[in-house]
């Protein structure tokens, strides 16, 4: 899917942005977005060939890779696919290291990227109409110090602190902790499918999906063990590696497992999460030109200085292109001469205008007064709204008591009616 191209006739879809694209004539364009996380373990020198191969035959559009090993902060390119890495400085010895890679239709959606630290990396994505900051993560395990997995954590917080409310988060990557199943608290993180056990590192990451309303999607579906857990190591195995969404993506969400298959040394599975209309085709709006206008000032030309000098550079480009042109017989080529010399002519002695965009250029009446006034509309406009919900929900409620109070009288009297007449059967059998 990530790979998938198109044969698309020239003009419409293919100059369309490729989050914008829309069905036609028989051609298809994926909805579904996937999402995944990967441990490679050991660094990824190695393994780079086999993990883009993985993608292609999984269609993933944004894969996280832990454990990258890779030195400083870096953007390559492998055919189709994009990868960001964010690693340990050069005069460092390798470890640690994140990275996200994105297909090619993604890639058009990045509007900016963060190498936080060697285990964070934060990027910006607008997909069609929606915003998506996507965290890749590489938690420290348990055995590192407590002062080091805090550090790490609060710097998790700090970076998911500059998110906007109309941005939707996904956090993707290896986590290094066990968060356990729906339980008192955390209804609205966590569902009811996984690994029972927790620890400290999961406790923080359900912190944060709480401070910041996430959804660890994993818990969600109902799976064989062997798609369920992420890692294993002999007879040990957890769940530590999470695709974790935006609360308000919930509904959007289509399965999130393990996949196995494919191994690149390591002891991790790769998890998968698949999201619905993330894609989805929407008609495309041409964007306004940002170039300004150019016109020629003609009418510079009611001066009769300035006519005189046109008529004389006309004059004088036309004797160029007479001599130039005794023996030219294409008609073509002497029309376009003439009108380039006649336009050139023109803006030399004329000049030009450009024309701007008056409503955010010439801002001079904009002041703080203005700014005021603007702000008191906003809230008055905001205030009658809510009294206007308050009486519409007061309305509701009302005829909503009402029909309910009636609906019981009808069939208090309704019960009480049926009643008689069963009485009044039974005393007419029995006298018969």
């Amino acid at each position: 899917m990530g790979s998938t191209q198109l044969n698309q006739p020239e003009g419409g879809d293919e100059a369309r942005h490729p989050s914008r694209r829309v069905s036609r004539g028989g051609e298809k364009w994926f909805a579904e977005a996937r999402l995944g996380t990967f441990n490679v373990c050991g660094g990824m020198e190695d393994k780079v060939d086999e993990v883009y191969e993985m993608m292609d035959a999984r269609g993933i559009d944004i894969l996280c890779v832990n454990e990258t090993k890779r030195k400083g902060k870096d953007i390559t390119t492998h055919g189709s696919y994009t990868a960001y890495w964010s690693g340990v400085d050069v005069t460092e010895r390798a470890c640690q290291g994140v990275g996200i890679i994105l297909s090619e239709r993604m890639v058009n959606c990045v509007k900016g990227y963060e190498c936080v630290s060697p285990r964070l990396l934060g990027m910006r994505l607008k997909v069609g109409l929606r915003k998506l900051f996507v965290l890749g993560v590489y938690a420290p395990d348990m055995s590192k110090n407590i002062s080091i997995r805090e550090e790490f954590w609060e710097s998790a917080r700090e970076t998911l602190m500059i998110c906007e409310d109309n941005e939707y988060v996904i956090m993707l990557g290896d986590f290094n902790g066990r968060v356990g199943v729906k339980r008192t608290g955390y209804e609205s993180v966590l569902g009811t499918f996984g690994d029972v056990s927790v620890n400290e590192n999961g406790e923080s990451l359900l912190e944060v999906c709480m401070e910041k309303k996430l959804l660890v999607t994993n818990t969600l579906f109902c799976h064989k063990k062997i798609h369920m857990y992420t890692w294993q190591r002999g007879k040990d195995r957890s769940m530590i590696d999470f695709a974790i969404v935006d609360g308000r993506m919930k509904s959007e969400v289509v399965d999130t497992r393990v996949f196995r298959g494919n191994s690149v040394g390591t002891d991790h599975y790769m998890v998968i999460c698949r999201i619905s209309g993330l894609f989805k085709g929407w008609r495309h709006r041409a964007p306004v030109s940002t170039t300004p206008l150019q016109r020629i000032r003609v009418e510079n030309l009611r001066d009769e200085c300035v006519k005189e000098k046109y008529l004389c550079n006309l004059k004088e480009k036309f004797s160029d292109m007479s001599a130039e042109n005794k023996e030219e017989k294409d008609f073509e080529y002497v029309w376009d001469r003439m009108k380039r010399g006649l336009v050139d002519a023109a803006t030399e002695v004329c000049g030009i205008s450009k024309k701007k965009n008056d409503r955010k250029g010439n801002t001079y009446w904009w002041d703080d007064e203005v700014r005021m006034m603007v702000d008191a509309k906003k809230k008055a406009w905001l205030s009658s709204q809510q009294q206007r919900f308050f009486s519409l929900s007061l309305i509701t409620h009302t005829i909503t008591h009402t029909l309910r109070a009636k609906k019981k009288t009808f069939s208090i009297v309704k019960s009480h009616v049926t009643n008689k007449v069963q009485t009044v059967k039974i005393i007419f059998l029995c006298k018969t």
